[in-house]
Order: structure tokens, then sequence, then C-alpha cells
């Protein structure tokens, strides 16, 4: 097996490894290696079995259990009675679980069965945005706290950042998942620093408040970073693509809409690493 790199800033793929069959010691740490540095794992063209996704994504750790006592979730224009709450709609970047108290580890995506017309998912490094800062603004955010929230209600069509200053008063934020982190985070095994802060799920920064201007330009100026074009990598599903991808190194958004044509990506998400 080798690791080859999709971009400069993001990304490995893993070429003549045979997902099929266990693997052996090398070659865990070579995919432990692409997860940890690249942020975004890639490996094309194979028909894989679930029990073949699975091992993969478990090589690196333990599975989240989703709600609904599975740990498997579909992504999915085409299956009945999904209780996924993703939907079909643009999904704006975000890391998994930043509204939670333990963050998700990674991510994994299988492309069962995709159309040329689905959207694609994009790749943003945090590692790379906070490494690019100015010494002065690194400084600035060093010892400052994001607050993170997710609405389930929130189902319009057009995703948009969830922001506490919002909300009217009185309003019922009981459904509302939240949590706060700190706005710079480290990311596991490298020891980097990474921006911990996303235009779907930050609302504000904690020191600040939810309504100060000086808050809220201060997010928009790490969201410039972050959402750069040279800091995106942007992956295009073909069938049979299998993407596993490092939740505190890298953010991911649904770049569009899903149309009518089929889209099917099996989900699994990482709750913790094993090493």
């Amino acid at each position: 097996m080798k690791a080859v790199t999709i971009t400069d800033n993001v990304g490995v793929e893993l070429q003549d490894l045979d997902l099929s069959k266990p693997f052996d010691a090398d070659e865990i740490r070579i995919l432990r290696g692409a997860f940890d540095t690249g942020g975004v794992v890639l490996v094309r063209g194979q028909k894989l079995r679930d029990e073949d996704h699975d091992r993969f994504v478990t090589s690196l750790g333990d599975l989240h259990t989703f709600r609904w006592g599975s740990t498997v979730e579909y992504l999915s224009n085409v299956m009945k009675d999904n209780p996924s709450l993703a939907g079909s709609r643009r999904l704006l970047f975000h890391n998994d679980g930043a509204y939670r108290g333990n963050i998700a580890s990674g991510t994994s995506l299988y492309a069962q069965d995709v159309s040329p017309t689905s959207p694609p998912t994009a790749f943003a490094s945090t590692v790379r945005a906070y490494e690019n800062l100015s010494d002065e603004l690194k400084a600035r955010i060093e010892n400052l706290h994001a607050y993170n929230m997710f609405d389930p209600r929130d189902l319009d069509a057009e995703q948009k950042r969830v922001m506490l200053v919002d909300y009217p008063d009185g309003a019922d934020l009981s459904p509302i998942q939240s949590a706060v982190h700190p706005v710079v985070t480290v990311v596991p095994h490298t020891g980097k620093k990474a921006l911990f802060v996303n235009e779907f799920n930050t609302s504000h920064i904690v020191e600040y408040g939810p309504g100060s201007e000086e808050g809220e330009d201060l997010l928009q100026t790490l969201f410039a970073a972050l959402y750069k074009e040279e800091n995106i990598y942007t992956h295009h599903y073909e069938n049979d693509d299998l993407v596993l991808f490092n939740n505190l190194a890298v953010q991911h958004a649904r770049t569009g809409q899903i149309d009518r044509n089929p889209r099917t990506l099996r989900r699994l998400v990482l709750q913790s690493l094993n090493w």
C-alpha cells in the first residue's frame, strides 16, 4: 500500500490496498499516518461489503451509535423511512458534533450509489488555517472559547448559521444541543493546533457574548481564514469511493442541494480513536 497526496494542503489517497481482507501492521500504520497528517483519506474503486467498510473504520477506533440504535447512517434521497436528519439541502462547513461535549474523532462516507449530479463534499483544513494566522491573531484567540449549537427543528431549505442572538426572549430552547469548546484545539497524535469554529454551529465567542460586534468580527476573520479557496479540497463522488476524514483536522460541507437523481452514502462515525 502507498499513500499519495491529493492536494498540497488536504488529503491522502491510499493505493494498492485490498479492503476485502484484514490489514497487516504496516497497512494500519500507513492508514493512521494518513488520517493524522492528511486530514482526508480516500480509497477509490472497490466494491465494499458492509463488513469491509466497518473493518476499515474500526481499525482506527470505536464507532458512534446513532439515536436509532445502529452504528450506521445512510445519507440517501431514495431510502424510505430514513431517520437521518441530513436531508437534501446544502450543508455549511462544520465539524461533526461540535455542539456536543464529546466531539467525534472522524467520519467515513462510502458511495454506494451516486449520480454524476450528486453534490460533492468539500473539506477545509483547520490546521492550515490556524498556521496561516498572524502571530498577533494566534495570541488573541489562544484562550477564547466558542459557543456551538444545533437546533434539530431548523429544517429550512437553505441551511443557515445557528446563532443564540437570533432567538427572541422567551423562545423554547429546550431542544437545542449546545457545547462550549476552545477556539483553538489540538489534533491528537500530531500535536498540531487547529481552529475549532465553524460557519454552521458556532453562535458566538463566549468571552465577548452573543451580541458582540467585536466578537462577530473576530469570528468572520477566522471563517475567512478557514474557507479560502486554497485551503479547500472538494471531492466529487463516483460509485465505490471511500472517504475517511479527521474531524478535528478538517471541516466538511455538502456544497449543493441534492436533486432527484440517486445519492446514497453509507456513513460511519468514529466515537474515539484506539491508539
